[in-house]
């Protein structure tokens, strides 16, 4: 009888059950979920718009000690979790990832740098021209003029991965690191604009990031706009005068850029080619934060530009392509211009 009530105990010890098949039960189980709820968004963006995984764990020591790649349509399954089961001993860990398109083995956008230790476990935009620059500098003093792919950034605190035996849950929220942004120029005129008569470019200090997304300073990235196009709105006639408004005929212009962060001092430029005048000049995060709504307002800067990542920006011009420099749209909010000196 003794004999039997210790070969019970040494089949279920673990196990609130008695279960003869039992088999490594009693080892914790560690599992990673990853959470893309820093947007202006509802609900979890992760399953839609994270298409790469990029997991290090990093110990008390500061020693990355395990990094997963994961990519593909599992991740769009609401459920997805990374599976470290039997990876780790017990222990407190920290949890950073690039994630993104844009953090895959082998982009061409960004380059996650190899390290051993936390510290030194850093990204970098690439420029057009990879043959031009090391991996430490990126894209620091160049220009991007390519359609970059997104990145997201998280990091966590120290964390207790518990000897208990069950399934230990670890969460690890994420931030957009890249932005799309659209400028539009616009002109009341008879005769459709031409998408090659401007330069777009946007400056701005963004090439290079720690480990916890901060950016290293380094020289200035010129990114020019890596699509435009022309076209028109027609406004139709006035219903109770019966008179001809006109037609609206503008060209726009796409851009994709690296994380803004409120003391870049970032700045969207336009140019006209035939003879490189300046059309306009002015500091995106100022005017951006001019035009946060009521439910986010009261948010601080730093955290509304992590959260916002597209904006459209509407100039109008005059018929000799000059900015009529007293309002802005950006993203359907009017600015109106007090100071033209921009």
């Amino acid at each position: 009888m003794t004999l039997l009530a210790a070969s019970a105990t040494a089949l279920c010890g673990c196990s609130d059950s008695f279960i003869f098949d039992y088999e490594g039960d009693c080892d914790p189980k560690y599992r990673v979920r990853l959470h893309y709820n820093y947007h202006l968004k509802q609900a979890d963006a992760f399953p839609y718009e994270v298409k790469h995984v990029t997991l290090n764990v990093i110990d008390e020591a500061g020693r990355i000690v395990h990094t997963l790649h994961e990519s593909g349509d599992a991740l769009a399954d609401p459920a997805y979790e990374i599976v470290l089961d039997n990876m780790l001993p017990p222990g407190n860990y920290r949890l950073q990832a690039w994630c993104g398109e844009g953090a895959m083995p082998g982009s061409t956008s960004f380059a996650i740098h190899d390290a051993e230790y936390l510290e030194d476990l850093r990204c970098t935009l690439l420029p057009d021209n990879p043959a031009r620059t090391t991996p430490a500098a990126g894209a620091e003093g160049t220009h991007v003029s390519r359609e970059i792919k997104p990145l997201f950034h998280g990091l966590t605190s120290s964390l207790e991965f518990k000897a208990d035996e069950g399934v230990h849950y670890f969460d690890v929220d994420l931030t957009k690191n890249t932005n799309t942004m659209v400028v539009n120029l616009s002109q009341l005129s008879a005769s459709p604009m031409d998408p090659e008569a401007f330069d777009f470019v946007i400056v701005v200090d963004n090439a290079r990031m720690e480990h916890d997304n901060t950016i290293i300073p380094a020289e200035v990235v010129t990114y020019h706009a890596h699509h435009s196009w022309g076209g028109n709105i027609d406004l139709g006639t006035d219903a109770v005068e019966g008179d001809v408004i006109g037609v609206y005929n503008s060209v726009q212009a796409e851009f994709c850029i690296g994380r803004l962060m409120e003391d870049s001092g970032a700045r969207l430029e336009v140019y006209r080619r035939e003879d490189s005048r300046r059309v306009l000049s002015l500091d995106i995060v100022q005017y951006a934060d001019k035009v946060r709504s009521m439910s986010n307002g009261s948010m601080p800067l730093q955290e509304y530009l992590d959260r916002q990542d597209e904006y459209v920006w509407t100039f109008f011009l005059d018929s000799g392509y000059r900015w009529i420099n007293t309002f802005i749209y950006i993203n359907s909010w009017k600015i109106i211009v007090q100071d033209a000196d921009l």
